[in-house]
């Protein structure tokens, strides 16, 4: 027998030890352990699914929160730039602008012609059409005209003072959209961050509570081994039967015969068909055990290729928020630079800055 043992391949000496072993043949295995750790491999591959599907529910609500942000803010920047190609529409036409007067093209038809009558306060020496000596009215007319600037220039200070306010308002409005926008960033990162919190404090708890049932099962499986290993060493010890004592197979009814309930011995073509069988489980449990084996690879395939899809899905969102902030911050830096060389051009061109010699030119000459 142990020749026929030594000549079957086998890859697990110790797996084929307890095929041949009597005691485990007889008694079996334990199927309810084996069904409840599968129930216990399925339950945990149900949740592994069950928080993979609320991360990826996480994921597209975030995303569709800051696209309807972003939505928000252009749609609240396109009526800002409509609000003020209207307002310049409306506002700064060009009759309404100090240099009209110089720049209107129909100005030489509304001038007045070169001489209107005798009494024409206009025409001086030069103009060879009056020699009545001097213009009586010059010093009226001349303070007339500085009347007329001083008011011009108090009417551009005030539409430049309404325009500042204006603008003003306009970038309180715009810090106000801006502020709106961080703080309902930083309120979705907070509710992020709570549900991973809460969902890694559950599977902390799922863990340990596995840690603990499991050690009590190994605990209660040493117990009962240890139990059943006194109660076979008892038995083996004691036993006639377990001790295989030849002499109980003997009948008293005769030296040819045995008893059957006492037989311990089996023939050479009994124990080969048993040999038989046995390599034949054996062959089997190695087949199964290979598909075992290619059903557990391929899962493992499935279950790194859906968490490496997972994983890219979580860079692409990453980088789509980065790419937002960005160009965000982008389009934040412009309009700075842009109403910063407005500023700078409008306060070079807007001075309204007069000096004394604007108001002491008038009737200093012909024109």
């Amino acid at each position: 027998m142990g020749r026929l043992v030594a000549q079957v391949p086998n890859e697990d000496p110790e797996r084929l030890k307890r095929v041949l072993d009597a005691k485990w043949r007889t008694i079996g295995i334990d199927k309810d352990t084996l069904d409840l750790q599968a129930q216990e491999k399925k339950d945990r591959e149900q949740a592994e699914r069950d928080r993979d599907e609320a991360f990826a529910r996480l994921t597209a609500y975030f995303d569709d929160q800051l696209t309807l942000m972003q939505q928000e803010a252009d749609q609240i920047r396109k009526a800002y730039n409509h609000e003020t190609e209207a307002f310049r529409q409306q506002q700064q036409l060009k009759h309404t602008r100090r240099e009209w007067d110089l720049n209107r093209p129909d100005g030489k038809q509304l001038d007045m012609p070169g001489r209107v009558g005798d009494d024409d306060n206009r025409l001086g020496p030069s103009s060879l059409q009056k020699f009545d000596g001097e213009d009586l009215t010059a010093g009226d007319r001349k303070k007339a005209q500085i009347e007329q600037s001083v008011n011009w220039w108090a009417e551009q200070t005030a539409i430049k003072d309404a325009l500042r306010a204006a603008e003003k308002e306009a970038e309180t409005a715009h810090a106000e959209l801006v502020k709106y926008q961080d703080l309902l960033q930083q309120t979705a990162k907070s509710e992020e961050d709570a549900v991973r919190r809460e969902v890694a404090r559950a599977t902390a708890d799922y863990n340990k509570r596995l840690a603990e049932e499991k050690r009590l099962r190994e605990y209660a499986a040493k117990q009962a081994e240890l139990a059943a290993n006194m109660a076979e060493m008892e038995a083996t010890i004691t036993s006639s039967f377990m001790t295989e004592d030849p002499n109980m197979a003997a009948s008293s009814m005769s030296a040819y015969r045995v008893r059957k309930d006492h037989y311990k011995g089996m023939t050479e073509t009994e124990k080969k068909a048993i040999l038989d069988a046995q390599l034949a489980q054996m062959e089997e449990k190695k087949a199964r055990r290979a598909q075992e084996q290619l059903e557990n690879m391929m899962y493992a395939r499935t279950q790194h290729d859906i968490q490496r899809a997972l994983q890219e899905q979580a860079q692409r969102v990453d980088e789509f928020k980065k790419a937002q902030m960005a160009r965000a911050a982008e389009i934040l830096k412009k309009q700075q630079e842009e109403k910063a060389d407005r500023d700078k051009h409008l306060a070079s061109l807007y001075r309204n800055k007069m000096a004394p010699e604007f108001f002491t030119q008038f009737g200093t000459s012909h024109r």
